[in-house]
């Protein structure tokens, strides 16, 4: 029996982003872009469905990890219904993803930034509109659960 530990609700999503990884202190980026798609968000995190990880002998998972200051930047400015916005986040869990000849990998991300910002509150207002239509369409077209690890 699979026991669920998030801390808040998830909203199915397929949002096109980028990811870059960013010395937070210097304000720098140290890696990126990474194309990907988040699949579910919350205030708290998200699960980003990437195909590609790695750019030069930098992995956006492993490397982001080890180095100190470094955070992810995730940079949604694609769906014309929701305004450009980015979150910064940390990587905290990663797993390959295969489904027939599709291979990627699922990066549960969280949230460093306070859930309440006013970007967030926007954000997920925006995801809200049509949300169900949208998350049963993307749940019925594809067989990985949405919002599950």
């Amino acid at each position: 029996m699979h026991v669920e530990h998030r801390r808040s609700e998830r909203i199915a999503e397929f949002l096109p982003l980028e990811v870059y990884v960013v010395d937070q202190r210097a304000d720098r980026v140290l890696a990126g872009p990474f194309s990907g798609r988040i699949v579910d968000i919350s205030i708290h995190g998200a699960c980003l469905l990437m195909t590609q990880v790695m750019q030069h002998d930098f992995h956006v998972f492993y490397s982001t990890r080890d180095t100190d200051d470094a955070v992810l930047k995730l940079t949604i400015d694609h769906p014309p219904d929701i305004a450009p916005c980015t979150l910064i986040a940390q990587p905290v869990w990663m797993d390959a993803f295969r489904q027939q000849e599709i291979r990627a990998f699922k990066m549960g991300v969280e949230f460093v930034e306070n859930p309440e910002k006013e970007q967030m509150r926007d954000l997920r207002a925006a995801l809200r509109h049509n949300q169900e239509q949208r998350g049963n369409w993307w749940r019925q077209h594809c067989r990985m659960p949405i919002n599950k690890k």
